[in-house]
């Protein structure tokens, strides 16, 4: 059914578009500028009403994990007096100036619901019907859906089960107890400000031990190495971070943390291939 769809929307008399991109969140903003810079003619799809929905649908706590000077988009800097770590509602407004500024042509409210090659273009069938490219770009992200496994006793569970993009406001946990399941970026944010609030306890659940770097050592930022350190090879890297953390953090094993099974910039590599 689904192939004779896109077969008979490949033979209608639509016309091919040069450059579709799916997706108006950072990466999708960033690719469809570069294409447009090199005179490809590019259409962006969103299926939100605008951008940031993610951005602004996370907690109010949330900042950037990520140094400014380096998470900026292209020919557009973070205004004057920005925090090294700027909030969401920044990011957010960040986004729409480098949309504003730039013109780019995000067409909201459009999902695109299937992709098909045939031969020398895409087909793709899309909420607000079919479209035809020559070129499409992919750019709906890794988180684009929160994703909460199936646990064993879930359904007999009498607490409440959160997952990370529905945070909320820390100081609703207050009194609780409460058990951060995954060593990750969310775990150790949700950490953080759970630390600052006076629960009933805390536990975090890692299946490894987490490779662990602090914002600043001293004044520095230390975010802004990480260019410097994606120059090294893995097993230099690795060993400086490792180094760092314990340094900074002291032996994490003390704390029933599991030793690492690698090093923190292998991880990431693996983690994003």
């Amino acid at each position: 059914m689904a192939d004779t769809t896109m077969r008979s929307i490949a033979d209608l008399p639509i016309t091919v578009e040069p450059a579709i991109v799916v997706g108006a969140g950072v990466a999708g903003l960033a690719v469809a500028h570069a294409l447009m810079n090199a005179g490809v003619q590019t259409a962006i799809l969103e299926k939100e009403s605008r951008l940031a929905e993610p951005w602004h649908r996370r907690h109010q706590q949330l900042h950037l994990n990520t140094h400014r000077d380096l998470s900026s988009l292209p020919g557009l800097a973070y205004p004057p007096g920005t925090p090294a770590f700027p909030h969401r509602t920044v990011v957010i407004r960040h986004m729409n100036d480098f949309r504003e500024e730039n013109r780019l042509p995000v067409q909201f409210g459009v999902a695109v619901e299937e992709i098909a090659f045939k031969g020398d273009h895409w087909a793709l069938r899309t909420s607000a019907g079919p479209r035809l490219a020559r070129n499409v770009v992919i750019a709906t992200g890794r988180d684009r859906q929160p994703f909460i496994p199936e646990w064993k006793g879930m359904k007999d569970f009498t607490g409440r089960i959160v997952h990370s993009a529905d945070f909320g406001d820390a100081q609703a946990y207050a009194g609780q107890k409460v058990l951060v399941v995954g060593a990750g970026n969310s775990g150790f944010d949700a950490l953080n400000h759970l630390a600052g609030i006076g629960t009933a306890a805390i536990w975090l659940s890692a299946r490894n031990g987490p490779a662990l770097l602090p914002k600043r050592i001293a004044k520095i930022a230390v975010h802004r190495l990480s260019p410097l350190m994606a120059r090294l090879p893995l097993r230099v890297a690795d060993a400086v971070m490792a180094a760092t953390q314990r340094l900074v953090f002291g032996d994490l094993t003390k704390f029933g943390m599991p030793p690492a099974l690698s090093g923190g910039a292998s991880r990431l590599t693996s983690d994003y291939t």
